[in-house]
């Protein structure tokens, strides 16, 4: 049970424990009392907590009933098996046309789908801007944005992915839905109606250990005004 905590706090890897606490909506002290070693987290407790460090909860759910006896949940198809690593990585950002860095943040994978593109369009700075991901083990999360006015904005990706990888995911924060792109060409999705205000987007993949790299740009609709400091975690 001790090892099963330890494993679980390692998890968050350098999330601190109150960004951890926004994404679940839990007390920072809640959740350093839910992580001691002496005491068996509750199942419920154990998805959450895995799913906002960007995990995958099926395969923590396995070994929590493993150590408290339950039998295991009968699966009606095969799932696609992850490795449970726990390091992770940090990923180097650079946003071309400003100094920008992203930072380790957390998601979930959604169900809309990335439109295969080309290429990158052009962008002018007033409606949008490129970037860069250089070596993203896990996740990143993107500078933020100010959009002025309601309208459409869309993200453009190409990372290039190592063997036998496919996939990531991209979503708009906040509240916008998470896509899925496909490795090794360009895609983009767009995410329509949004409000005026202020956003960014996070970029994640499986956690195996691996890293990608690549290109992208963000493009509006609506004037945007670009925000150089990354705000804090």
């Amino acid at each position: 049970m001790a090892e099963f905590v330890d494993d679980l706090r390692q998890l968050r890897g350098e999330l601190s424990l109150q960004e951890i606490g926004r994404r679940m909506r839990y007390h920072p002290s809640t959740l350093s009392r839910r992580l001691n070693p002496g005491e068996m987290p509750p199942l419920d407790f154990v998805r959450s907590y895995v799913a906002a460090c960007g995990g995958n909860p099926a395969g923590w759910e396995i070994r929590w009933r493993q150590i408290a006896g339950e039998p295991p949940v009968e699966e009606p198809t095969r799932r696609t098996p992850w490795r449970l690593l726990v390091a992770i990585g940090l990923a180097v950002v650079v946003v071309v046309g400003g100094a920008g860095y992203l930072w380790l943040s957390g998601g979930r994978p959604g169900p809309a789908t990335a439109a295969r593109a080309s290429a990158s369009p052009p962008v002018s700075p007033d409606s949008g801007f490129a970037w860069h991901v250089k070596n993203m083990y896990k996740q990143v999360t993107s500078r933020e944005w100010t959009q002025q006015t309601d309208g459409d904005l869309e993200v453009w990706a190409k990372l290039s992915c190592p063997s036998g990888m496919t996939e990531y995911w991209i979503a708009l924060r906040p509240g916008g839905t998470s896509a899925r792109f496909e490795c090794n060409a360009w895609q983009v999705h767009t995410w329509s109606g949004l409000a005026a205000g202020r956003y960014n987007f996070e970029l994640w993949k499986e956690n195996d250990g691996r890293a990608v790299s690549g290109v992208g740009v963000v493009r509006s609709t609506s004037p945007i005004v670009q925000h150089t400091k990354a705000p804090p975690l």
